[in-house]
């Protein structure tokens, strides 16, 4: 076996090759998308590269591909966390733990010679909300956009090199047409009748309003979580006009005290109900399969991206109040389901509110692995938040 750092677009094109090979007789993969991935690593249209590095191998066995790896550090990554840790991400691999272990101690040299101590996987050099986690259960199901899907015996893989669970990620799926606990009407009953409090959902494509809302919500209600960074209006702005062309604005809403924004909720069409027609490939084929199937197969999913309230509204019924509104209008739209990807398990109280408030069920998991290359370091699972 020969391993191969990705220089030249022949690897490239192996690169993203090997996921068609491996998957071709798995229905419910739908491949991310080639010119996303490869915006990860193009230094001109990903910033981690300004504090960061990252490069990509594949394994190849008698010149055919059996594996692929990308590797990288970044101090964006590091800031908060107690050991310097890099990340691998986009690891595919035939069922062999010889190669595998290829790919990964590959990772472990180059991440040595950058003095990092540890590495966790499957990630990503750039945000969580895309190619975060190793899926472990759900392969029955679809993903939404940006989630990933592997093959089942990737977590034997990792686990026999000497991974360890460093957190799990839950999906929750609500059925909109099942009654929410009876708990959650009387709440929203509450909210709505008082008058100082208001909710409404994305009126029209002013992004520097609903940016501004959005950013004082945002920094509030995760300011004390674990490597926690403020965001700034700008990327928020910059967050919404990327989701334009598949915005629902009866998807967006925001919750005001008075005047105040105070909670909100975004949420998306599920762009891999288009997507999937596509082959992976928005080329100019794949651009018109994914606007015809847009235009004339309305999604029936919502992806939830986001939800959350400021600290001193929390508990009033906030969250019943918004999920009330935002449901009914989902229902009337054609909507029956609401898929949300990123529940950790370090965070019980949102998995509270997934379980037995809204009455959501966990529709799939994935974990993020971590290994420490120090085999005596004592090896401490992701802060619970409390």
């Amino acid at each position: 076996m020969n391993i191969i750092k990705v220089i030249n677009n022949s690897h490239i094109e192996e690169f993203h090759k090997l996921v068609h090979t491996l998957y071709k007789d798995d229905q419910n993969w739908i491949p991310h998308i080639k010119q996303d991935v490869e915006t990860v690593f193009n230094p001109n249209k990903n910033p981690y590269h300004k504090k960061g590095s990252i490069d990509r191998f594949i394994l190849q066995k008698n010149n055919s591909t059996i594996g692929r790896i990308a590797v990288f550090y970044s101090t964006k990554k590091n800031d908060n966390d107690s050991i310097k840790t890099g990340g691998i991400g986009f690891f595919e691999c035939i069922n062999n733990q010889k190669a595998a272990n290829i790919l990964f101690e590959t990772a472990v040299n180059w991440l040595k010679d950058r003095n990092v101590d540890a590495m966790d996987g499957p990630i990503n050099f750039g945000e969580k909300e895309k190619y975060w986690g190793l899926m472990v259960e759900g392969f029955d199901k679809q993903t939404i956009y940006g989630q990933n899907y592997h093959l089942f015996y990737y977590k034997k893989l990792f686990e026999n090199f000497g991974f360890k669970v460093y957190y799990n990620q839950h999906v929750y799926c609500k059925d909109l047409r099942e009654p929410y606990p009876s708990k959650f009407y009387e709440r929203a009953e509450r909210i709505k009748s008082r008058p100082d409090f208001s909710i409404d959902h994305m009126r029209n494509y002013d992004f520097k309003k609903y940016a501004k809302y959005f950013v004082e919500i945002y920094n509030a209600a995760w300011g004390t979580h674990h490597t926690f960074k403020p965001l700034k209006k700008e990327q928020a702005e910059k967050m919404f006009r990327k989701m334009k062309a598949i915005i629902d604005q009866r998807l967006i809403w925001f919750g005001f005290y008075k005047e105040t924004p105070i909670c909100f909720f975004i949420g998306l069409p599920d762009a891999n109900q288009y997507l999937k027609y596509t082959n992976g490939n928005l080329n100019t084929v794949g651009k018109l399969k994914f606007l015809f199937h847009k235009t004339f197969n309305k999604s029936d999913t919502v992806a939830a991206l986001v939800f959350g309230v400021i600290p001193k509204f929390q508990k009033l019924g906030l969250e019943s109040a918004l999920a009330k509104y935002t449901s009914d209008k989902m229902l009337e739209d054609g909507y029956t389901k609401v898929i949300q990807s990123w529940i950790g398990d370090f965070n019980p109280k949102m998995i509270k509110v997934c379980e037995n408030f809204l009455g959501s069920d966990i529709y799939q998991k994935l974990t993020t692995y971590r290994y420490l290359f120090d085999k005596k370091a004592e090896f401490k699972p992701h802060p619970i938040i409390k």
